[in-house]
């Protein structure tokens, strides 16, 4: 139990470490324009895909409850 909770609370604090880190090294010291704008789309991807995931897995979590979410495709169910 004590090992989770050292590894939660250092997982935790370096999270400002790994922040500074990317931005610092990867995107304002690479000096390359492109690493900095292929960073920034693959994060856009990232964040595409999690929102949809993570729309997809509350409207099912809602559905469950008796809720519906509009359909984003427009194929969702006809009643």
């Amino acid at each position: 139990m004590f090992a989770l909770l050292e590894f939660i609370v250092r997982l935790v604090t370096d999270v400002g470490r790994f922040t500074d880190i990317f931005v610092n090294d990867l995107i304002l010291g690479a000096g390359d324009p492109l690493t900095v704008v292929l960073v920034l789309v693959g994060q856009l991807f990232i964040v595409a895909a999690v929102a949809v995931f993570g729309y997809a897995a509350v409207g099912g979590l809602l559905a469950e409850m008796g809720v519906q979410l509009p359909s984003l495709g427009g194929r969702g169910r006809t009643e």
